[in-house]
């Protein structure tokens, strides 16, 4: 039997999986419901099997999930993978969250994640994590080109995740558990 190959997810792909809609809602349904089985969150969350399946397997891929099958059933439980070092405390604000807010606010839950779902949004959050600069001075620093620096800007303040004062960007952390556990990993993670 092959072995499988350990999983070492970036940061900022984590986060674009926990940007979807659906994969939220999936997550609520297995929160809810922790016994049913795909094709009972599938009918919970409104959606096919297959493409349950598929979310699923998204959360799954980044650690966020285990799968386990019994019979012609496939569960996933919200157990961290212990190969994933950003799996457990990211779960763990995930799972606080969806018990703390309710379903209206998944919304802003997506928007957050979706601020540092590319890995130049994360270059750029752990320069500003050092303090505010102007704008010329962190596209110095990223080497990223001006309109792309901006439009990556733009999503992380829409994400609620910047502010800009006097010409200079600040990077500011809402007070959100999701928003907790992705400062710690962006300050002390060293790869993307």
């Amino acid at each position: 039997m092959p072995s499988i190959p350990p999983l070492n997810p970036t940061l900022w792909r984590t986060c674009r999986v926990l940007a979807g809609h659906t994969r939220i809602r999936l997550m609520r349904e297995l929160l809810a419901h922790p016994t049913h089985y795909v094709s009972l969150l599938a009918q919970a969350a409104g959606i096919g099997e297959s493409a349950a399946s598929q979310e699923l397997r998204r959360l799954q891929s980044r650690g966020l999930l285990r799968r386990h099958q019994a019979g012609g059933r496939v569960y996933f439980w919200p157990i961290p993978d212990p190969q994933v070092s950003s799996a457990a405390p990211l779960l763990e604000a995930l799972i606080d969250t969806l018990n703390r807010y309710p379903a209206d606010e998944d919304v802003d839950l997506c928007r957050l994640a979706m601020g540092l779902a590319h890995e130049r949004r994360i270059q750029i959050a752990r320069i500003l994590a050092k303090g505010p600069i102007r704008s010329i001075e962190l596209q110095h620093k990223t080497g990223i080109p001006r309109d792309a620096l901006q439009r990556h800007l733009q999503r992380m303040q829409d994400a609620g995740l910047l502010q800009v004062a006097r010409n200079r960007i600040a990077l500011i952390w809402p007070r959100h558990p999701l928003a907790r556990a992705l400062s710690r990993l962006v300050s002390t993670a060293t790869g993307s």
